[in-house]
């Protein structure tokens, strides 16, 4: 059995499996919502007996187009913001947050891809990873990080700066973590 202090290399990939997992079913669901707003722009621009020409034209029963316009209905769409706003504003997000040394960074890199991060996250994601850093400090699993200090240092960052963080880490772009030497 690996020290307390590993992580068992299979146990990584297996959370980075499962966060991967979740982000395709992510993905579905935006793509299923898409779809449901674009059947139903389809059976309001087609008027009077919308619902039939829509179902005839996709080859499709009534019933799904109407399944699809409650969906539509009951979200909607996510962003109209033009371009790439989201991924600036981000960056901008990112470029703001206190420079952590590179042994820090890995360490909640690590953390993050080891942790499932979904919609629990979003009132209070710097608190959530905080607690993350402490528990892995407690349970040693960080050896030679003061988990104190980072997660103090955590629990500072804005929820978009933490969200910018959590990005850059999940599409493996660390190297743009703003870094310094000093801890």
């Amino acid at each position: 059995m690996p020290p307390r202090s590993e992580t068992p290399e299979w146990l990584t990939a297996v959370h980075e499996a499962d966060v991967a997992a979740d982000y395709l079913r992510d993905q579905a669901e935006q793509n299923a919502d898409l779809r449901a707003h674009a059947i139903w722009r389809g059976v309001q621009e087609a008027g009077r007996n919308g619902r039939p020409a829509v179902a005839d034209l996709l080859g499709v029963r009534v019933g799904a187009v109407d399944k699809a316009i409650a969906r539509a209905k009951g979200n909607p769409l996510h962003s109209h913001l033009p371009g790439n706003l989201l991924e600036r504003l981000l960056d901008l997000e990112l470029a703001e947050v206190p420079p952590l040394t590179t042994p820090q960074w890995q360490a909640i890199a690590h953390l993050v891809r080891a942790t499932v991060v979904d919609v629990t996250w979003l009132h209070d994601p710097a608190g959530l990873l905080a607690d993350e850093i402490q528990d892995a400090g407690r349970a040693g699993d960080l050896d030679g990080i003061d988990t104190e200090a980072l997660a103090a240092a955590v629990r500072t960052w804005r929820r978009t700066q933490t969200v910018a963080v959590l990005e850059a880490i999940r599409q493996d772009a660390t190297d743009s973590l703003p870094t310094t030497d000093r801890p």
